[in-house]
């Protein structure tokens, strides 16, 4: 059996890994495809659309640039699933620069492999893969910066790159990089380690980095202009995400197991077991190269948890990013490793592929509430669109440059409202988390203009009565279900009220 058979996870792949890499990229994007044209927008996702429509420098949450794509897209696309393909279609050239990187590190086969492995994490799969998420642009971006950097660090015997083109290029892209996500600082950082403690240092002496993080500055400025114009605002929200509150292990416990079931336990075992063992190969540059960008990432956000009292386990999964090269490289090296790295890709192919149908079709057809399974233990519920509500509202006046003002009374909500209704009538939150709203409340719903405030009758019974003080008068609610195919899933009130009693709401003043 020759060496590329026993290389290839698949048989029936081409023999060339450059060939055999985008037959994996096209496959995995059409599997993408389909499963956004059946899941309805989560939360997040509603969110960001709704604040997408209103183009910023910046926005509270995040850096802009996720946004100005969504942005851009929903102008294409309207508010249907296809909002999502620029977002696809960027992850599949992620995984083209995660090929080129690693192929450029350890070869052509552990490039395909790290690609295999890359697609078949539900993280990478389903959040960056397909989602409106920052992670995307993060990845692709961060991907393409350690791409032209490690053209420069470890070129081929042929190769003279150009130290002013690598670092002008790796500059922009980690500009980029900020401007999807902050964390993309960590990653950095980790560049700045590998720099440091290798030969590499002597690029710190030369312009060529110097006038790369000037065109990064550049790139992020829009960040720093609106965080000036509203009290640094963004950046105090994600520093205050890590506040101390004492050592609390189950958040550390959570936070491990999170980041076992998002990258999926076929894949995290191995891509853990390969990352703890490659610190014993330190001296390797191309492994080190690999882990200082992966571990500043994991191990602040796994550590941060320990005195925070929570985090969110896809923090980490930037760094985890970088692991890839290291796992394919071990499946090339180690092909009758027991079980088989070829049999594990088959598992690992197939559950990719059934995972995202299966959900898909659970939330496109709602088959668990149908068949008597509780809302609340059906794990689609919060991606399903709210667009029985529109006509709801427009039936009591809810209309452009008109009637009612619509209120929401938590941001998660806001958005699933705003993205059903806010391209017809404004939509503000007065909860007492706001977020992005608070930013672009609209002036005129603090001047004693009608209101109808739309929340899950959960929300509304726990908040109904600190309402009391902010409106002249509260209107009794109105009951209404909606759901997937007419059936009732999510009980709402619409409640009527008038006069907002102040200009800046209390937590609107709070947020900023």
């Amino acid at each position: 059996m020759s060496a590329a058979a026993t290389a290839t996870p698949f048989a029936r792949l081409p023999a060339d890994p450059a060939r055999a890499t985008l037959a994996l990229i096209a496959g995995f994007t059409a599997l993408r495809i389909a499963f956004a044209a059946m899941l309805g927008f989560g939360v997040d996702e509603s969110y960001t659309l709704g604040q997408a429509r209103h183009v910023a420098l910046s926005y509270f949450d995040h850096p802009p640039l996720h946004l100005w794509l969504a942005h851009a897209s929903m102008l294409i696309f309207g508010t249907t699933w296809a909002v999502r393909l620029p977002f696809i279609v960027m992850f599949a050239g992620t995984s083209w620069l995660m090929f080129r990187l690693t192929e450029r590190l350890f070869g052509g086969w552990p490039a395909v492999w790290s690609v295999l492995a890359l697609n078949c994490s539900l993280f990478f799969l389903a959040s960056p893969g397909t989602w409106i998420v920052p992670d995307g642009p993060l990845l692709f971006f961060l991907a393409g910066g350690m791409l032209a950097l490690a053209r420069l660090f470890f070129p081929a015997e042929d190769e003279a790159p150009s130290p002013w083109r690598s670092w002008l290029l790796a500059g922009l892209c980690f500009g980029l990089a900020g401007l999807s996500k902050y964390s993309a600082v960590f990653v950095i950082a980790g560049l700045a380690v590998f720099l440091i403690a290798t030969e590499h240092r002597r690029w710190l002496v030369h312009p060529a980095p110097y006038i790369g993080a000037l065109v990064a500055a550049l790139c992020v400025s829009p960040i720093v202009i609106w965080n000036l114009a509203n009290d640094w605002a963004s950046l105090k929200f994600q520093a205050g995400r890590g506040g101390g509150r004492g050592l609390t292990l189950a958040a550390f416990a959570q936070m491990l197991a999170g980041q076992f079931v998002w990258l999926a336990p076929w894949i995290a075992v191995p891509l853990a077991t390969i990352f703890g063992a490659s610190f014993a190969r330190l001296r390797e540059p191309r492994v080190l190269f690999c882990l200082s960008l992966a571990a500043p990432t994991i191990l602040y956000f796994t550590v941060q948890s320990l005195w925070s009292g929570w985090a969110l386990p896809h923090w980490p999964m930037p760094g985890w990013f970088f692991v890839f090269p290291l796992l394919g490289a071990w499946m090339v090296a180690n092909p009758d490793a027991s079980p088989s790295p070829g049999a594990w890709a088959k598992w690992c192919l197939g559950l990719a592929v059934a995972l995202p149908l299966v959900i898909g079709g659970i939330g496109a057809t709602g088959i668990l509430t149908r068949f008597g399974v509780p809302v609340r233990a059906d794990p689609t519920i919060d991606a399903f669109n709210w667009t029985e509500l529109r006509p709801l509202l427009v039936a009591r006046g809810v209309g452009p440059r008109s009637g009612p003002v619509v209120v929401a009374l938590t941001w998660n909500e806001g958005g699933k409202i705003d993205l059903a209704v806010g391209d017809r009538a404004d939509v503000m939150v007065i909860g007492p988390d706001p977020r992005g709203f608070a930013f672009r409340q609209v002036q005129r719903a603090y001047l004693g203009a009608d209101i109808l405030i739309v929340a899950l009758a959960g929300t509304w019974a726990r908040q109904q009565q600190a309402l009391q003080s902010q409106f002249v008068v509260i209107g009794e609610p109105e009951r209404v279900s909606i759901g997937r195919g007419g059936r009732p899933e999510l009980d709402l009130v619409i409640v009527p009220a008038k006069g907002l009693r102040s200009r800046a709401p209390v937590s609107v003043a709070v947020a900023r």
